[in-house]
């Protein structure tokens, strides 16, 4: 497999960390409202949700539904494991991206923000959650 496949294990010692790093991401990147870190049976790990509950409670079990939903449809086509699952509003984005094994990144756009830029925005996150160092 090649390296670009191959999924990094996030670190869950602290969840308070990770929360501290999602905050941290999104500050980075710009573009994403809310950022999670879910198991893959929707349990939340850490939100950086703006303080909407909701969004962090819902959007982890939801996050975790698509991506089953995406495991079966790449399956089906024989294009390999999912990678991400992108929703588009007509007012934003959501994705869904696997971080590791067990884990799921789940992200919404900022109001506005096209599928090409949140595209883009998500995946910069992805990255920095997997190289929390830098």
């Amino acid at each position: 497999m090649s390296n670009h496949l191959q999924r990094q294990e996030i670190r869950l010692s602290d969840p308070t960390v990770v929360k501290d790093l999602l905050a941290r991401a999104c500050a980075l990147v710009g573009d994403i409202q809310h950022a999670m870190i879910a198991s893959r049976d929707g349990l939340i790990i850490a939100a950086d949700a703006n303080g909407d509950e909701e969004v962090a409670i819902h959007g982890s079990a939801l996050g975790a539904a698509a991506a089953g939903i995406g495991d079966h449809f790449t399956n089906l086509a024989a294009h390999g494991r999912l990678q991400s699952m992108l929703v588009e509003g007509d007012r934003g984005c959501v994705g869904v991206f696997p971080v590791s094994t067990a884990l799921l990144l789940i992200v919404t756009s900022a109001p506005g923000v096209t599928l090409g830029r949140f595209s883009a925005a998500a995946k910069k996150v992805v990255a920095a959650l997997q190289s929390p160092e830098s």
